[in-house]
């Protein structure tokens, strides 16, 4: 039994939001099977309040409706607030990270790396090539190769 089936918690970052909202079907088609997944096993995927915050700003008004669904109303996702503790962890853990000499990570990829550490993930959908992850995550990109692999460790 792997890791995934002990405790199968997915972290999305913002991007996989935009991709399935707004992005070209080459690249939304994938997200879109990972959503799907999602809406039949509640729970299973986790994101930071933050994304909506990171989603918002650039939509059509058509899609900001999309993503206030996809993020809140539908219940797809348990949302990880950005308390207090969220945010001098994140300190901490960009502290942490440039100490080790590669560089200070930008603020909300370290609140959406923290969020995933406190809520157990294991695996974390991102397309950004800088995001460094301990090594108990394991990062999966949102393209149709890592998504069709990472559904089928999750059936």
């Amino acid at each position: 039994m792997t890791d995934l089936k002990i405790r199968p918690v997915v972290y999305l970052d913002a991007n996989p939001f935009i991709y399935f909202v707004e992005g070209a079907e080459d690249i939304a088609a994938p997200v879109r099977s990972l959503f799907a997944l999602l809406e039949t096993r509640p729970n299973l995927g986790v994101t930071s309040e933050l994304t909506l915050a990171e989603v918002l700003p650039k939509a059509q008004t058509a899609d900001k409706a999309t993503y206030f669904d996809l993020i809140l109303w539908k219940r797809l996702l348990q949302l990880i607030p950005v308390s207090r503790s969220v945010l001098v962890a994140s300190a901490e853990y960009r502290r942490e990270r440039s100490m080790q000499g590669g560089g200070m990570p930008k603020l909300p990829d370290a609140v959406h790396v923290v969020s995933a550490i406190r809520a157990g993930c294991r695996v974390f959908v991102s397309n950004d090539e800088r995001l460094e992850l301990p090594v108990t995550i394991r990062k999966v990109r949102p393209r149709p190769d890592d998504i069709h692999a990472l559904l089928k460790d999750l059936a």
